[in-house]
Order: C-alpha cells, then sequence, then structure tokens
C-alpha cells in the first residue's frame, strides 16, 4: 500500500515539475512574454504568472511592444523575441509598429506563438443584451416572426458591415437577384478619350417596379451590383430611391455604369441585389443593422444568439514607416517578423468618394482594408500566420515595402483580397519590389467582394510568387496589372476614381503613349512559379487563373500547375497593352481554356492537356490598332494534347469593329507537338492547315508519351518525340506547397 502511495506522490511531483518545464522553458528563448492572463504591470519576463502572483507575462501587445522600444536602447541587446501565449487578445484599436520598433541594423525583433500554442488577435466586441422579438414590425417576413432576436447597436464599434457568430462570418439579409432595366453601350475600355462622349452616370440605377423602395432606414441599405461589367462586383450606399421613377441614387459611384450587364452573358442578367433591409430577413444566420432605430436584428441559427461580436476595426496590426508621399524619400520600418499568430474578425472596406482605385476597382490604393498591414517596410517578414473569417484583405504591402517576405501562412474565408501588394502610383516613384510571397495557401477569399484575388500585385516589381496553393475563389487567382493608357488621358484626371487618381502627374510629364507610359509602370520582372492553381473562377466571368494587363516588361510566369478550371475562357492571359511576358513550362490539365493571348508576349515548353471540345488551348485576340504589336512572339516547344475528337489548338476571334486579329502567322510558332488521342487525323489537319501561314515547320503530331497520364503524371519517357523537338522536362516534383509547410495548417485545408 505505501509503495503504491509512494508512487502516487512520484508521478504527481514529476507530472508538476514538468508542467514547470513546460510554462518556464520559454524564459531562457525569450525576452518577453504575453499572455491573457498576464498583467501590463508586471515586468513581461516570466511565460506565466508565478506563485504569489506578482509578476509574469505583459497582457497586450501594445504594452511589450513599448517594452521592446525601451529594451532596443541597451546597447547589448541583439534579436529580441516575444513570445505570446494561446488565447484570444481583442484589439479596441490598431496596434502601429513605428520607426521606433524596427531591429538596429542587422537585429530582428520577432513577435511569435508560444510553441504549440495559438494566439488570436480580433477586433470583435460582444453584443449583449438580446431579448426575443415579440412585437414584429410590419416589415419584418412572416416566417421569420417568433425566430428574430434584437438588441442595441454597441456604441464601440457604431456601424458595423460584417458580423459574426464565434468564429463563424454571419450573412447580411438580402434581396433576391433582379436585373436594372437600363442597359448602357459602354465604352470603357481600350478607346482614346472622346471629350465630346457623354459618359453614362455611374450612381443612378434603374430598377424593375418593387425592387426597391424608399426604406425608413435608406442609409444603412446597400446595393450590390456588377456594373455593366462581368468582371467586378460593387457595394454601394444608396441616397435615394424615387419609387414612381423606378430610379435610385448611390452615394457612391460605381466603376462603370449601373445598368444591365454587358455582352451575351443572358444567365447572368440578375445581376443586382440589396442588403440590409428588414423585409429581407427570411433565412436562419441573417442579420440586419438599423442605425437609426439603434437595433440589431438576427435570427439565430440555433434557437438564440451565442457568442456575438461586432468587428471594431479593418485593421489589426500596422507597420507604419515615415512615407513621404509627395517627396522621393520613405524611411521604411525594418527586421520585423510575426510567426504564428491569427488574425480574424475585422471588418470589410466601406468605399468612400476620396478613394482611388487601381485596375477594375479590384482593390483601392494605400487602404486601412488588411487585417495585417505594412505601409513602409524593408525585410519583414509574416510567417506561419493565419487569416481567416474577416471581411476585408489578409496582408497588404503597401507604398515602400522592400524584401519583405510572406511565407508559410494560410489564409482563408477572408472577403477582400488574399495578399495585396501595391506600390506607388505611376512615377518615377519606384520603391515596392523584391518581396516574397512563398509556399501560402490561399482559399475562399473574395467572399464579399467578389472580384478579390488571392494574390495581386499592381505598381510592385521584381517580386517572386511561388510554391503557393491557391483553390476555391470566385476570380482570378494571381493578378499581375498596372494602368492603361487611355487613364493617361487628362480629362480622366478629374472624371475617374479607377487608376487615374494614382498617377503621379507631376512627374509623367505629358507622357500619353505607351511607349512613354512604359517607365513609369513598375509591375516589372516578377516572378511567378511553382504554383498550384484550381478550382478558380467560380462566380465572376472573363477572368483567369493568372491574369497580366498593361504591366511593365519581363514579368515571367513559369512552372505552375492549373488544373480543373471550369469557367474562364483561357487560365492563363495576356490582356490589353501586356508587352514581353514569357509563359513557359507551365501544366494546364482539365481546365476550359489554355492562353488567351495579345500583343508582344511568349508561350514556350508548356503542357496543355484534356481541353474541352469548345476550348481553346491558345487563343488570339483582336487588339485596336494603335495597340502593341504581336509581330515575333515566339510559340514555341509547346505539347498540344486532345483527349476529344475535334481540336481547338489555335482560335482567333475578332470581336470589335476596328480591331484586328493576333494571328499565328504573326509569330515565330515552331517546334511544337500537337496530338488528338480521339481522332489522330485531326492534328494532322489542323498542322497542314496552319503551315499556310508560313509557321509550324518543324512541329509534328505524334503521342508526347507521357509516364502516366491518367493518374496525373506529365513526366515524359525518354523515347517522347517531344525531347527531339528540344522540349525541356519540366520538374513537377517543385509544384506546390513545400514540405516545411506548417502541419496544423494542413489538416484544416
Amino acid at each position: 500500500m505505501y509503495c503504491r502511495v509512494y508512487k502516487v506522490i512520484l508521478a504527481s511531483i514529476v507530472l508538476v515539475l514538468s508542467f514547470q518545464l513546460v510554462v518556464f522553458a520559454g524564459d531562457v528563448k525569450a525576452d518577453f512574454y504575453v499572455s491573457p492572463a498576464g498583467n501590463n504591470s508586471w515586468s513581461g519576463r516570466l511565460a506565466a504568472p508565478n506563485a504569489e502572483r506578482s509578476d509574469g507575462p505583459f497582457a497586450t501587445i501594445g504594452r511589450v511592444r513599448d517594452a521592446v522600444r525601451q529594451l532596443k536602447k541597451s546597447s547589448t541587446a541583439g534579436d529580441i523575441t516575444v513570445l505570446i501565449r494561446g488565447g484570444t487578445y481583442y484589439l479596441k484599436e490598431t496596434v502601429v509598429f513605428g520607426l521606433e520598433d524596427s531591429g538596429n541594423k542587422n537585429q530582428s525583433i520577432k513577435y511569435a506563438a508560444y510553441p504549440g500554442e495559438e494566439p488570436v488577435f480580433s477586433s470583435g466586441v460582444r453584443i449583449t443584451g438580446w431579448k426575443k422579438l415579440k412585437k414584429y414590425p410590419v416589415a419584418l417576413p412572416a416566417k421569420a416572426r417568433g425566430r428574430v432576436w434584437v438588441a442595441d447597436m454597441p456604441k464601440k464599434p457604431g456601424q458595423f458591415f460584417t458580423l459574426y457568430d464565434g468564429d463563424k462570418r454571419l450573412p447580411r439579409a438580402r434581396s433576391e437577384a433582379f436585373a436594372p432595366t437600363k442597359r448602357y453601350n459602354f465604352r470603357n475600355e481600350g478607346v482614346p478619350f472622346e471629350p465630346d462622349y457623354v459618359w453614362p452616370p455611374r450612381d443612378t440605377l434603374h430598377f424593375p417596379k418593387g425592387a426597391l423602395k424608399n426604406w425608413s432606414n435608406l442609409e444603412d441599405v446597400e446595393i450590390v451590383i456588377r456594373p455593366h461589367n462581368v468582371w467586378l462586383l460593387n457595394i454601394l450606399p444608396l441616397a435615394s430611391v424615387d419609387e414612381n421613377s423606378f430610379m435610385a441614387r448611390t452615394k457612391i459611384e460605381g466603376t462603370y455604369a449601373l445598368g444591365r450587364l454587358s455582352g451575351g452573358h443572358k444567365n447572368l442578367r440578375s445581376s443586382c441585389w440589396v442588403e440590409n433591409v428588414l423585409v429581407f430577413l427570411d433565412e436562419p444566420g441573417e442579420w440586419v443593422l438599423n442605425t437609426r432605430e439603434g437595433k440589431l436584428y438576427l435570427w439565430p441559427e440555433a434557437g438564440q444568439p451565442g457568442n456575438i461580436l461586432a468587428p471594431a476595426l479593418r485593421e489589426l496590426v500596422k507597420v507604419q514607416g515615415d512615407i513621404d508621399e509627395e517627396g522621393p524619400i520613405d524611411k521604411p520600418v525594418r527586421n520585423l517578423v510575426f510567426k504564428g499568430l491569427t488574425f480574424t474578425q475585422a471588418d470589410r472596406d466601406l468605399w468612400s468618394n476620396n478613394d482611388k482605385g487601381i485596375i477594375h476597382d479590384w482593390e483601392m490604393f494605400d487602404k486601412d482594408n488588411a487585417l495585417v498591414r505594412f505601409r513602409g517596410a524593408e525585410n519583414c517578414a509574416v510567417e506561419e500566420c493565419h487569416f481567416v473569417n474577416s471581411g476585408g484583405t489578409g496582408v497588404r504591402l503597401d507604398l515602400h515595402c522592400q524584401y519583405n517576405r510572406i511565407s508559410g501562412n494560410y489564409l482563408h474565408n477572408l472577403g477582400g483580397t488574399g495578399i495585396f501588394l501595391c506600390g506607388y502610383g505611376p512615377g518615377t516613384k519606384d520603391v515596392n519590389k523584391h518581396n516574397e510571397v512563398l509556399n501560402n495557401c490561399i482559399h475562399d477569399c473574395g467572399e464579399i467582394y467578389r472580384h478579390s484575388q488571392a494574390i495581386l500585385v499592381w505598381q510592385s516589381g521584381e517580386n517572386r510568387i511561388a510554391n503557393n496553393l491557391i483553390y476555391n475563389m470566385p476570380y482570378d487567382a494571381i493578378g499581375l496589372v498596372g494602368v492603361r493608357p487611355h487613364f493617361f488621358d487628362e480629362p480622366f484626371k478629374s472624371k475617374w476614381r479607377e487608376n487615374s487618381r494614382t498617377i503621379r502627374w507631376n512627374e509623367i510629364g505629358s507622357a500619353k503613349k505607351w511607349e512613354h507610359i512604359i517607365p513609369f509602370l513598375h509591375t516589372k520582372a516578377n516572378v511567378v512559379e511553382y504554383n498550384e492553381l484550381h478550382h478558380v473562377m467560380q462566380l465572376l466571368d472573363d477572368g483567369n487563373a493568372i491574369y497580366t494587363s498593361a504591366t511593365g516588361p519581363f514579368n515571367i510566369v513559369r512552372c505552375n500547375y492549373l488544373h480543373h478550371i471550369s469557367r474562364p475562357v483561357a487560365v492563363l492571359r495576356t490582356d490589353g497593352w501586356q508587352k514581353d511576358t514569357l509563359i513557359a513550362e507551365n501544366i494546364v490539365y482539365k481546365c476550359s481554356g489554355g492562353i488567351h493571348r495579345k500583343n508582344y508576349n511568349h508561350i514556350e515548353n508548356n503542357i496543355f492537356v484534356d481541353v474541352p471540345e469548345k476550348g481553346e488551348y491558345i487563343g488570339f485576340r483582336s487588339f485596336p490598332a494603335e495597340e502593341l504589336t504581336t509581330i515575333g512572339s515566339r510559340i514555341q516547344r509547346n505539347i498540344f494534347y486532345h483527349c476529344g475528337k475535334s481540336p481547338n489548338f489555335y482560335h482567333v476571334k475578332k470581336h470589335r469593329p476596328g480591331r484586328q486579329p493576333t494571328m499565328p502567322g504573326h509569330c515565330q510558332a515552331d517546334y511544337n507537338l500537337f496530338y488528338c488521342a480521339g481522332e489522330p487525323n485531326a492534328a494532322s489537319e489542323f498542322l497542314n492547315k496552319i503551315r499556310a501561314d508560313g509557321i509550324e515547320e518543324h512541329s509534328i503530331c505524334a503521342d508526347p508519351l507521357f509516364v502516366d497520364l491518367e493518374n496525373g503524371d506529365f513526366r515524359l519517357r525518354p523515347a517522347s518525340p517531344a525531347l527531339k523537338l528540344g522540349f525541356k522536362q519540366i520538374d513537377v516534383a517543385r509544384i506546390g506547397l513545400t514540405e516545411d509547410f506548417p502541419e496544423r495548417f494542413r489538416q484544416g485545408m
């Protein structure tokens, strides 16, 4: 008996000692600690409160930041590490790191998760005082009666635009979709500005009878619309509704006219709906905020409201350098690292009349809409962090950002863009470059602003975007974009939010023509490689998996695996005013199209397999006469493998008056391999026909001899005829997430 008691006591002592070792092991590895159980009056030097509760970790990230500032003043301070214990930290204001928070010279300052724990940063404010609604407003749908709860709107944050139930974002009440009744023949792209042309209004919506009402809380109501064009979505607050003339006005202009969708998108005519009106609160999980009443209405998904949180902030952490917007010199914050942290529950972007849009208003220039934002930073990093369930963008690198690294992160269920690199507008100031976006998993972003992309690069060059896994996106996966020439016409300066407001007019002189504009376009010499992209372009149209338009030269898109993408015409695209782009060594498998090509760009050593009967491997699109030349573009050493019977290897389309198509005969097309598994003669017929244009002299029709096509092994056997044409084997093993991607994230993907 005594022996058993002794063993129990000994085991208890060992357990206690083991616990203390786990708790205090970090003391020798970190300079400071932060914990939800901490106290800002303590030293922050202990990983947990001591037995007397007289000392222990800090309680907030702001307090430990200030302690690091003091420690830095010591001349002996080397690298500084802050370990943050697991739990949720509710932020009432954005945590700002400035120049005084930089690492000195080669010194790094790291804010990291305590080993094995998950610190979570949220701006959520808990809504309390819920009461079940017993006196029903006339507007409340009959099916919602007896199910809706109401609470007072909190004084802070006041008005908000997203709402969370625990770790889930809840949908706002929305109407059935409808089509605007007005149709516009709207010249918005690719034509010189014509001073006598009357642009359609962008703040006026003509609606069908009964679709809109002059609701009592009209200031809370927003129109969600795809304005004329199919590649974006606007969310615009209503200013007025005239129920007699069936016309509404918005407080903020749309990107384009608020009319029916253009083109042949008949299945998308219902392109508009209304949000945040009580009459549409008709499904579990939906909510409505009435600021005039100061009330929040909610139909809970399960019985009664649980942990309902309203976001107080749009950005949680901001790294802010000394930015000289008008001058040439910025002073960036340096050597900050954030590792293993979770960021969640921030609000979505709310457009204003002062915003400056980038291309198509896909994002706003220099805007506080990301969970973590760098605005003037060098040699900083975001590593192994989790960005989840929030209304806006995940990470932004704004203005002066160089040699920063965004790696090993998991970004999903965000309302906006995943990762955005945004330099200064066109001008001589070129200071957003040499950044790395590596080994991140990004999916289900753009849940609110559906045109949002997983990774978007604008006016930022010489970056490397590699080994990312991207899927389940409503629109493009990766965009490299700039500013098209017609925005440099002076009348756009005052009339257009998109792009023109970003131009540094005092620096560009009289530049109007493309060759004069190129030096001011800084999305150049980027490398997009070894990424795996699938199931993107799920909701919007006229998009692609990897999109380039109006950038500077020498961007490279290589060694990417694009598969199972069914909606776009092409998964890779060099669009208007795109020059000197190399698309090489990519694998396109089971996609609705291959490459949509314009202008002087090169397509080399790619594999295209199993594009559907109506798809196209390389599409040649029309272009205005003043656009760039296509003559001399290389289309060489590609493998075109069609599994059916009717291959569409090249497709030429002239789709607008006054435009000329880019023809295969304009290019240096040769040493390609064509194969049609279902009808081998079809490839030979194509090749014989296209040779009449003086191209494809050395190209052949033959089975490329993949190692195991059915199981996605695109290596070529040694006897492959493609190798004899000079085709270079693609290193598939290097594509996608690397082995050091965090295991804890893999479990939830």
